[in-house]
């Protein structure tokens, strides 16, 4: 995950007031079974004080650590850091709470240094426990609003690519020359278009490999057409066809490889292959611009839906020949 939890205010009213109502009745509670005050209201106030102090020392804790501290740490321990810290939050709080109290003297709390301690390690236990619902609660929150502002990103990509004039243009373009030169294949440019177009345009965001092979075939069609000293080699297995890929995943490092790489003319290699419980997915090209290569609207919005289900996105250059390679988790038709 490469992002710390940002705890909206939402979440943190929600966690402050489900702390005092929740400390108060606590506070009755404990008071009429341990016979420390026979007024419910101190009992009351006893509990919601407690609350008020944990809520307030883990708001300040947990907030600084994920604006400052989390930035400076290795991200393989963000989530232990993230609980130590509620737990450090849940003592103070707890401590504070005891000292206030019992100058107040709503209550009679003339414990022992060892009992006090004790509790306050126990509720420092508690609010590490909360904290630790708090997180795994907010990152599935997150989770789920990355994954529809994904979806509008691809909806977007393909709304990009139904009006980009120079797409079309040079399609069409295509289209027209071999009119007067070989109706039959000017009729099958046609109909490859036309099904890349309608294809790009549904709603599915996640299709099976097979169907994304067919979009980037359709569009190769058009771009061999235009460029026919461009070279295609596939070795797919046809045991990953039926799994799931975010849709034109492939196609976006394809076109990246005939823009950035191989332009006019040179070698695509398409490979697709099963890796333990990962589906892995190479392009490569033999052409010389790799430095030309910047992350734009398609590269990224990739890479994050990748991510969101455990996938990556990585591209590096070797023996003069720029790869681009993606994993994505083979179950993930039980993920979506």
């Amino acid at each position: 995950m490469s992002y710390y939890i940002n705890i909206s205010n939402k979440d943190w009213f929600l966690v402050f007031s489900f702390g005092l109502v929740f400390g108060g009745f606590l506070g009755v509670f404990i008071s009429l079974l341990s016979g420390l005050t026979s007024s419910l209201i101190d009992g009351f106030l006893t509990g919601v004080l407690f609350g008020f102090f944990i809520f307030t020392f883990s708001y300040l804790l947990i907030n600084f650590s994920n604006s400052y501290l989390l930035k400076i740490l290795p991200e393989k321990i963000w989530i232990p850091f993230s609980l130590f810290v509620s737990f450090i939050a849940g003592i103070i709080g707890s401590l504070l709470s005891y000292t206030v109290i019992k100058y107040l003297n709503l209550i009679d709390l003339n414990l022992s240094y060892s009992t006090v301690i004790t509790g306050s390690l126990i509720v420092g236990s508690l609010t590490a426990l909360i904290g630790y619902l708090l997180y795994k609660i907010v990152s599935l929150r997150k989770k789920e609003s990355d994954l529809e502002k994904s979806i509008i990103e691809t909806k977007l990509k393909a709304l990009e690519y139904q009006i980009n004039p120079h797409y079309l243009f040079n399609s069409l373009n295509v289209i027209a020359e071999l009119i007067h030169i070989d109706k039959e294949k000017a009729e099958e440019a046609l109909i490859k278009l036309s099904k890349f177009l309608r294809d790009i345009i549904e709603e599915d965001s996640w299709i099976t490999l097979e169907k994304e092979i067919e979009i980037v075939k359709n569009f190769l069609f058009i771009q061999t057409m235009r460029f026919p000293g461009i070279s295609i080699h596939m070795d797919i297995d046809k045991k990953t066809l039926h799994y799931l890929v975010p849709k034109l995943s492939l196609q976006i490092l394809v076109e990246n490889a005939i823009k950035h790489g191989v332009k006019s003319k040179g070698n695509i290699w398409i490979n697709v292959r099963k890796s333990n419980n990962s589906l892995v997915v190479e392009v490569i090209d033999d052409g010389r611009d790799f430095n030309g290569i910047k992350e734009g609207i398609g590269l990224r919005n990739l890479k994050n839906r990748l991510s969101i289900f455990g996938g990556n996105l990585s591209y590096f250059r070797d023996d003069e020949k720029t790869i681009f390679i993606f994993n994505i988790p083979i179950n993930i038709g039980n993920m979506i």
